[in-house]
């Protein structure tokens, strides 16, 4: 079964699963009655099955059921999944920042997060009304409204409820993150009830939500690994390698989650991830032979989609295709690719003294509203000039070889182009082995780029496995050969040998902008102090962060209504 066949039917996103507020969790209202109702289920169980785990997926991939945003009072585009986790995880880092400086959004690119920030509740909001989806869908199911099932059907509803809950725990792995001490939804929480915090103590309740997720993980994978071992979804869906995947980036912050440190079930998943999917591609590592290829408009190929691709780099895939049917159905999205591309890219003048076309990313939008800090541009190799790099990951970037600026001497965006580098990753060209633009390939040129997003990567797992094992657990020489086919991808020269500090900007180099990186600087004691970076904490140079900046807040409104315990500081 094909993602977008099925997302793009008609009548895809039940009203049932169409969510336009989020002041309290699960407290959720349907608005959308155009669309089909439970009670049709019955009629056609397998279409009805289909058709609504698209619905699930659908509300990650964009914002909102038939064009309506599912987060109130928050522009539906930044509250789109994958975009929620960049504002919070890239714009206060060294990686990135966001230019339109209003009060709250732009904000965020100095660290300045009050409670009341409405766009902390705007993507609070899309990880909770997510969460509320997949339940609403587990609940469809045992509930009788696809009927008495066949077992056939009765296997498949079984499988989508594993990968519900697979989403379901994947947007509370990164509550838990971003969050801290956050209410625990399991699947058995209905629409309007509250989800429970576990503990009025920060520390506490963030270890038994820890606790919790990885015990549900645990067994999802184990499960997978007894009953369906050669597991490999359709394309766009999720299954054991994303399950376990998730596991890996919750035991590689393990410490920073519950105070005890699991690098053994790092390198322990990591592995069993590599053993499946480790094989083709560059240096039959299971990689893509060009970096760029996963982040470009073919990047469809090499993602887990049945057995139909060689190559499994992306294991997890947000599809963005913009028309897929002859009604012209499609996903409009300003978060994926399009977000990951437009917002870093806009039309020079003839009046500027830097040069950039979107036609240059196959692209007919740009929005001129990123720029890449100083302190994390200088982490590649660069000529004297800070203008061109050896390193392929920068092949698409924006520097002093076109006339932009390196340093960050302001904020503003009427500064763009004088105010940092463009550190461009996605483009809307189809890329060849060899790193090359196939324009016969590649796409007309849009506004919605249908270029998909690479959620999770092969390269994170090498790299966290990387990391368990300079922290002692795992094998030093295999994990030097992981990081090795990373560095010889980038066209760069092998290390003979590697220290933390040098795996964690090599880490840096390969996942910047992917969503990683405060999580990364937390768990190196590097993001409240010891490391500074342009306008953090909003000083020019940079400013350590308040210890209680370790986490966001819980959007106070939320609190409040819910009578969530707030998280110190705030």
């Amino acid at each position: 079964m094909k993602f977008n066949k099925i997302l793009l039917a008609a009548g895809i996103m039940a009203s049932a699963m169409s969510f336009t507020a989020c002041t309290g969790d699960l407290d959720l209202t349907p608005t959308d009655q155009s669309f089909f109702t439970p009670d049709q289920f019955a009629a056609d169980p397998d279409y009805y099955l289909d058709a609504t785990i698209a619905g699930v997926y659908q509300q990650h991939v964009t914002y909102g059921a038939n064009g309506n945003a599912a987060v109130e009072n928050f522009d539906g585009g930044m509250s789109t999944f994958q975009r929620a986790i960049f504002i919070l995880q890239e714009m206060n880092s060294d990686e990135a920042s966001w230019l339109p400086m209003n009060s709250d959004y732009g904000m965020l690119t100095y660290g300045i997060v009050p409670s009341s920030n409405t766009a902390v509740m705007g993507t609070y909001s899309r990880f909770y009304i997510n969460m509320g989806v997949c339940n609403q869908f587990i609940h469809n199911i045992r509930d009788g409204y696809f009927g008495t099932l066949t077992e056939a059907q009765q296997k498949k509803a079984d499988e989508y409820i594993r990968q519900a809950n697979i989403l379901r725990l994947a947007n509370l792995y990164y509550v838990l993150d971003i969050f801290g001490n956050v209410p625990y939804v399991t699947e058995d929480i209905r629409m309007g009830n509250v989800a429970p915090q576990l503990s009025t103590n920060f520390a506490e309740g963030r270890r038994m939500v820890y606790e919790r997720l990885a015990a549900e993980l645990e067994d999802i994978v184990a499960w997978y690994k007894e009953n369906d071992p050669n597991n490999k979804p359709a394309y766009g869906y999720v299954g054991l390698d994303v399950a376990e995947s998730l596991l890996v980036k919750l035991y590689l912050n393990a410490e920073v989650y519950s105070g005890t440190a699991q690098w053994q079930k790092c390198w322990d998943h990591a592995e069993a991830i590599i053993a499946r999917l480790g094989h083709g591609g560059f240096n039959n590592a299971g990689l893509c032979n060009a970096y760029l290829q996963n982040f470009a408009a073919n990047n469809a190929q090499f993602c887990i989609d049945g057995n139909n691709n060689a190559i499994n780099e992306i294991i997890w895939i947000l599809p963005q295709a913009i028309v897929n049917d002859v009604d012209g159905n499609g996903i409009t999205s300003y978060a994926n690719g399009t977000f990951m591309l437009n917002a870093w890219i806009g039309n020079s003048t003839a009046d500027d003294t830097f040069t950039i076309n979107n036609a240059e990313y196959n692209s007919k939008g740009g929005w001129k509203c990123m720029t890449a800090r100083r302190e994390f541009v200088e982490k590649f190799d660069w000529d004297a000039n800070y203008a061109v790099s050896p390193d392929a990951r920068v092949a698409l970037w924006k520097t002093a070889k076109d006339g932009f600026n390196i340093n960050n001497t302001t904020m503003g965006q009427a500064e763009w182009g004088h105010n940092g580098y463009l550190a461009i990753k996605y483009s809307n060209w189809a890329i060849d082995d060899n790193g090359a633009i196939n324009e016969a390939a590649s796409p007309e040129a849009t506004d919605q780029n249908g270029v998909d997003y690479a959620m999770i990567r092969l390269a994170e797992i090498y790299l966290s496995a990387a990391e368990a094992a300079y922290n002692g657990f795992g094998d030093k020489g295999k994990a030097l050969t992981y990081v090795n086919n990373l560095r010889e991808r980038a066209g760069l020269a092998p290390y003979t040998s590697l220290n933390l500090t040098e795996l964690q900007d090599e880490r840096c180099r390969e996942l910047y902008t992917e969503s990683t990186r405060r999580t990364d600087l937390i768990r190196y004691g590097k993001w409240l102090s010891g490391y500074n970076w342009a306008w953090k904490h909003n000083v020019r140079n940079g400013a350590d962060f308040d210890p209680y900046f370790i986490v966001y807040p819980i959007p106070s409104t939320t609190a409040a209504r819910n009578g969530y315990t707030q998280n110190p500081g705030y």
